[in-house]
């Protein structure tokens, strides 16, 4: 559904500059390892017994779940850990680093200040938005209160034409499962757009009932978090 151009939630940013420092990727420390397998055996053993309980109560399907996803956090708390560095854009600590290839051109994102950084030989890189390209909405920022928007087409940076609004409903899996139906409803409006996009971007609600913007371009999600850096994510 498109709107009229809301001109006041537009400003004009150019683009954030990448930093010019790259961090070096290296194994978790021990003391981290522990705490994260104690974490998710934890969890697993938990849900294990949730599992055995439902099934006692002839609950098959739900504690058939339950438990399968315990034993798989038990084999993951288990199983090796991923690397970790420091993000080149905020310095927070990223544990999501595959071991397989160290990662090599994985695209990886900072949960605290949302920006993207890739593995290269051995360490990490800001992710040059110039050198991705997405036919898909996957890159990923939180939905801000209040938000502006850069001026210029959220899948292109050309200047916009059109306003659309997005929604989503999305229910709870893991709560389901439990019998439990959560229902988590978001929409956000004025999306700009020019005459040779749509649909472009897609709303993501997570299980913490947190909003997220999936983008296609990189460049012009980085104008909108550095637009919105002061504001409360919703």
């Amino acid at each position: 559904m498109a709107s009229p151009a809301p001109a006041t939630n537009l400003v004009e940013i150019a683009d954030p500059p990448l930093p010019t420092r790259m961090n070096p990727i290296r194994e978790m420390s021990f003391a981290d390892k522990l705490k994260l397998t104690a974490t998710l055996v934890g969890v697993g053993l938990a849900l294990c017994a949730l599992g055995w309980l439902l099934l006692h109560f002839d609950m098959p399907i739900k504690g058939g779940l339950a438990a399968l996803v315990g034993v798989f956090c038990v084999v993951a708390g288990l199983g090796p850990k991923n690397l970790v560095s420091a993000c080149p854009f905020c310095g927070a600590k990223l544990e999501t680093i595959p071991r397989k290839d160290r990662g090599e051109g994985q695209q990886i994102r900072c949960e605290k200040c949302s920006e993207y950084s890739t593995p290269n030989a051995g360490v990490l890189r800001p992710l040059d938005p110039s050198s991705v390209m997405s036919d898909t909405p996957k890159f990923e920022s939180p939905v801000f209160r209040n938000a502006v928007w850069p001026k210029g087409c959220v899948a292109c940076g050309e200047p916009p034409v059109r306003f659309d609004d997005l929604s989503k409903t999305s229910v709870n899996a893991p709560a389901a499962v439990l019998g439990v139906i959560s229902v988590a409803r978001g929409s956000i409006s004025g999306v700009p757009y020019c005459d040779k996009h749509r649909d472009n971007m897609k709303l993501k609600i997570g299980s913490d009932k947190k909003m997220f913007l999936c983008w296609t371009s990189l460049r012009m999600m980085r104008r909108y978090l550095a637009a919105n850096r002061n504001r409360q994510a919703v």
